[in-house]
């Protein structure tokens, strides 16, 4: 008992330490913005500014950042690399956030961005994907806004029941509820248009092919990534792509966006941060032995699945070690060549991979345990930033042996 008394007190130190730096109230969790919003009533215009934060943190959330100024700085990336696409996650976004207030979400969930950052990616990457399906099948124009209106009001609900279903394996929902949506969409879309435009054959609407080449299966999301096969490698285009692969995950391709954005998430972490470079990185440099189409991996549609992959294992839902790093690693890998089998498995179909590698190998590696001692994996208790886990994990266990003495 006295063992958890002086735990809590050392810990009780720390934060009174770290709140009295206000710069500690904008970096991390962007603490000043909760409290602030937290003093205020939930009527009129402070509850719309509340639900604005809920949006601007989910942006965030899509790479495990959970800061306001974070997510706005992934904004203000996707307005400087596609502005429509911008739009499209803003719309998302939103409606998801509004459709979890009216179910009566827990209040935390909609203001950390936990019910918001599926419908991001639905938003954002339906823009990329779905105009051009439209356009070729003769669609309506304004088919793809109420497309991405629809998959944001119901990102809210699929993300609140898959949240219930994962609570049982203690796995996190991660992005299943936005590949759900979106496979389902591009599934169904192109056969549904054609019966809307009676016009196109159901051959043109069904096949409608969004593969880069027959050499390689990779989806690209645009359809605009060009074939690369060069027998000489170019390490500085490779270093491009692990990049843009920040960009990628929300389906844009952009220097400026990415370096943006890498700026936001180093205000929530810079460890976080690390982790997704390394993560994009090691996929770029993996998939050389899995492609022979350099195009794709320069225009990093080979890393925004390691990206995510390295942030969730070594420093988000495991408490930063050499072992969750090492872990970490070896599942970037693992991810690298599930989206080689994936992207043979639906390109015949004309299906992009979206996040799913993501999905499948995270949810595996994040079941892993390991036994005791000091470097060893260690589930983090809370969302806070991966720098304040490691660091009250280090103090808790110096201040047990310390008991134990």
């Amino acid at each position: 008992m006295a063992t958890k008394d002086r735990r809590a007190n050392s810990l009780a130190k720390v934060d009174a330490i770290t709140k009295s730096n206000p710069f500690f109230e904008i970096i991390g969790e962007c603490r000043l913005v909760h409290r602030w919003l937290e003093s205020k009533s939930d009527k009129s215009v402070w509850l719309l500014l509340k639900l604005l934060d809920g949006v601007f943190r989910g942006f965030s959330q899509v790479v495990f950042a959970n800061n306001t100024l974070s997510g706005l700085f992934v904004i203000i990336g996707l307005g400087v690399a596609d502005i429509s696409v911008c739009a499209a996650g803003l719309l998302a976004a939103t409606l998801a956030t509004v459709t979890a207030s009216v179910f009566n979400q827990p209040w935390s969930s909609i203001s950390n961005g936990l019910v918001t950052y599926n419908g991001v990616l639905v938003g954002t990457v339906t823009a990329s994907i779905c105009p051009p399906i439209v356009v070729a099948t003769n669609g309506p124009a304004y088919l793809s806004w109420c497309l991405i209106g629809f998959g944001g009001v119901m990102s809210a609900l699929v993300t609140s029941g898959m949240a219930n279903l994962c609570k049982g394996a203690s796995l996190p929902p991660m992005t299943v509820p936005f590949n759900l949506i979106d496979l389902l969409l591009f599934i169904c879309l192109p056969s549904a248009l054609t019966h809307l435009a009676p016009t196109v054959s159901a051959q043109n609407a069904t096949t409608f092919n969004l593969a880069a080449s027959n050499n390689d299966s990779l989806i690209v999301l645009n359809a605009t990534v060009p074939v690369i096969t060069e027998l000489e490698l170019d390490w500085i285009m490779v270093l491009r792509g692990s990049l843009v692969s920040m960009g990628q995950v929300y389906a844009v391709e952009s220097i400026v966006c990415s370096i943006i954005m890498y700026m936001g998430i180093t205000m929530f972490s810079p460890m976080l941060s690390i982790a997704l470079y390394r993560g994009s990185l090691l996929a770029s440099v993996c998939a050389l032995g899995l492609t022979d189409n350099y195009g794709a991996i320069y225009s990093g549609l080979w890393g925004y699945n390691s990206a995510l992959t390295a942030g969730a294992i070594a420093v988000t839902f495991y408490i930063p070690t050499l072992l969750s790093v090492f872990n970490a690693a070896m599942a970037i890998v693992f991810t690298a060549a599930a989206q080689r089998a994936f992207g043979l498995v639906l390109a015949p179909a004309g299906l992009p991979i979206l996040t799913i590698p993501f999905v499948v190998t995270s949810s595996m590696f994040l079941a892993v345990t390991s036994g005791a001692g000091f470097e060893r994996l260690i589930k983090a208790p809370d969302g806070r930033p991966p720098e304040h886990q490691r660091r009250r994990y280090k103090k808790s266990t110096i201040q047990s042996e310390a008991c134990d003495v």
